[in-house]
């Protein structure tokens, strides 16, 4: 057969693999992409790939019901829901992954995040319940008009100048920008934080940024909150006093990834650091491409607090353990995914459809794609790159009770901080409260799951 993977056809015959993957629910261009993709290896290789589309908010509910019903697919896209492979449900896949092509090509500090979901779900630190798809920093975005009006040349604060200071670099940045035309206008704000109930995994940006758990509310193990560190009390206070000095936009308590991108396109804003590299690739070339591609951004590590540590989404495929009945079925899986990720052709194809960062550092450097244009080689060689080779990457936990771990308890505590201000509450004893109240609420969720 003509382009056929060489051993494949025969070895794995009438295997059957069921994938949910979240990707695929949020557009046309993804799902297009992808359905081409498996079409072409199940040509190739015989193997039956079914692909269900589950979006990220459904997932948990969908899951456990599959699970209760005995009826799990082989393969769960993990990407923000980690805590899903937790109780058992992810299956330990270091053998597979250590004879697997992809353990020599991917970057040890990619796979770092899959260690410590590993770990968390499973209570044991080495194991793995994951393969990486892809890496997704959080990157900062500039607008050069901005700049232009603030006499802030690019260089000073794009991947030329490194990763930013939140506290020694970015006060005197965000002054500049405030006292330009743009920064006068009505409703204008240098940049914005996040405290929306579904973006609240910011906590997982800043905590580690300021030297904090570098799964942000939890440790690292899984079994203790850090909501109530130091490390995570300096990041709030931040956040708060950023927004009292006018450098956030003043509804940040209602502000997510959305709402400051939909602001940076408008002009309304002149930095978005709240997005991650795909949504800021392929998103603003979408919604923005002649923006894009006549200098409008330009693209910054994430910033520091003392630590370059920050938030990057992990594209991965959990390994269910219910979901496999014997080794074939193992090794089909590891052979799709080796076949995705592992060849630079189409590295360059998930990063142009899916805005996946390789995981090998290598495809970077030597695909054409990558460096084809300035704007290519500012984004993917320049600030991707650097954020893969210079930070160490923080993960939202893998643990029982994620979803409320991550994304309700942090939300309910914003909301007491600001409430407790409003009423004529310092800062730090706002700060001291809430965070010991949501530690608390932390903890009885990681003693429930531990208990299950």
């Amino acid at each position: 057969m003509a382009g056929a993977v060489p051993g494949y056809v025969g070895f794995q015959g009438n295997v059957t693999l069921e994938i949910w993957l979240s990707y695929y629910t949020e557009g046309e261009t993804k799902k297009k992409y992808t359905d081409q993709l498996v079409k072409e290896y199940q040509n190739q290789t015989g193997t039956q790939i079914n692909i269900t589309g589950v979006p990220y908010t459904d997932v948990v509910t969908k899951f456990r019901s599959a699970r209760a019903a005995g009826n799990v697919p082989h393969l769960v896209e993990v990407m923000t829901r980690p805590g899903i492979l937790a109780g058992g449900a992810g299956m330990v896949v270091n053998d597979l992954w250590q004879s697997s092509s992809l353990a020599d090509k991917t970057s040890d500090k990619v796979m770092q995040g899959h260690r410590v979901w590993g770990s968390q779900s499973t209570g044991e630190q080495g194991n793995l319940v994951t393969f990486p798809l892809g890496f997704r920093p959080y990157l900062s975005c500039w607008r050069t008009d901005w700049l232009e009006q603030a006499g802030i040349d690019p260089g000073q604060v794009n991947h030329e100048a490194g990763s930013l200071h939140w506290y020694d670099d970015m006060p005197g940045i965000y002054q500049k920008l405030q006292q330009t035309e743009l920064g006068q206008k009505k409703g204008a704000f240098p940049d914005s934080t996040g405290m929306k109930q579904s973006d609240e995994e910011y906590m997982s940006l800043y905590i580690p940024q300021h030297g904090g758990s570098k799964s942000g509310v939890v440790n690292l193990t899984g079994d203790k909150a850090t909501i109530d560190s130091e490390p995570a009390k300096r990041a709030i206070k931040m956040q708060f006093d950023y927004i009292d000095q006018g450098y956030f936009h003043e509804n940040s308590i209602n502000t997510g990834d959305e709402e400051s991108t939909t602001r940076h396109w408008a002009g309304q804003q002149a930095i978005n650091h709240l997005q991650d590299s795909t949504d800021l690739w392929g998103d603003y070339l979408e919604e923005q491409p002649q923006a894009m591609r006549n200098g409008t951004y330009t693209w910054g590590l994430p910033m520091n607090a003392g630590t370059k540590s920050a938030l990057a989404w992990l594209p991965a495929l959990g390994f269910i353990a219910d979901g496999f009945d014997n080794q074939r079925q193992q090794d089909a899986a590891v052979k799709f995914i080796e076949w995705w990720v592992g060849d630079q052709q189409r590295a360059v194809q998930n990063a142009k459809n899916l805005g996946f960062v390789p995981v090998a550092p290598q495809q970077i450097r030597q695909a054409d794609f990558f460096g084809q244009s300035q704007m290519h080689r500012d984004f993917w060689r320049g600030a991707a790159m650097k954020t893969l080779n210079q930070f160490e990457p923080a993960v939202i936990p893998a643990v029982p009770g994620a979803n409320a771990i991550t994304y309700d308890i942090p939300r309910q505590m914003h909301q007491r901080i600001s409430q407790m201000l409003g009423q004529g509450t310092s800062l730090d004893q706002a700060v001291n409260q809430a965070t010991s109240q949501a530690a608390q609420a932390i903890n009885r969720r990681l003693q429930q799951g531990a208990s299950q």
